[in-house]
C-alpha cells in the first residue's frame, strides 16, 4: 500500500510541473506599485528554453526574452509618468495577467521611533538645519 501511494505522489509531482506556466518573482503581483519613468527589471521562471512575452497595457509594448535551461528569465520593461491602473500580460504559452498597477514613486523608509514624526516636524518643535539641509540638496 505504501508503495502505490508513492508512485502515485510521484507521478502527480511530475505531471504537474510539465504543465507549469510561467511565474514571475513574488515580488511582481496585483495591486503592486512600479517606479515611474524608469527601466524595471521584471524576472522569474517560465518553461526552459522557452520564449517569454510580456506586454504592457501602458504602451502596447512587447517585451520578448528568453528562458534559460532552468526557466529562468529576466526582462526589463520601461515605464510611464506616473498613472493606472495597468496590466502586465506574461506569456510563455500559458498566459498569466497581472492586473491593477499602478505607476509612481516608490519610497522605502527605515528607521526606529523617528519614524513616527511627520515631514513638517511637531507642532511648537521645529526642526533645527531643516531649512539650510534643504538649500544643499542637490535634487
Amino acid at each position: 500500500m505504501k508503495k502505490i501511494n508513492l508512485i502515485l505522489c510521484l507521478i502527480f509531482l511530475s505531471w504537474s510541473s510539465a504543465f507549469a506556466n510561467v511565474k514571475p518573482a513574488s515580488i511582481f503581483t496585483d495591486h503592486m506599485v512600479l517606479q515611474q519613468q524608469s527601466n524595471v527589471p521584471i524576472w522569474g521562471w517560465a518553461k526552459p528554453s522557452s520564449t517569454v512575452r510580456i506586454t504592457t497595457s501602458w504602451n502596447k509594448k512587447l517585451y520578448t526574452a528568453s528562458a534559460d535551461a532552468t526557466g529562468k528569465f529576466k526582462i526589463k520593461v520601461s515605464t510611464p509618468k506616473a498613472g493606472g491602473p495597468f496590466e502586465i500580460s506574461l506569456n510563455d504559452g500559458e498566459l498569466l495577467v497581472l492586473k491593477d498597477i499602478l505607476i509612481g514613486e516608490v519610497w522605502f523608509c527605515g528607521g526606529q521611533s523617528n519614524m513616527e514624526m511627520p515631514m513638517k516636524g511637531f507642532k511648537n518643535q521645529p526642526i533645527l538645519g531643516s531649512n539650510e539641509s534643504i538649500l544643499k540638496s542637490k535634487n
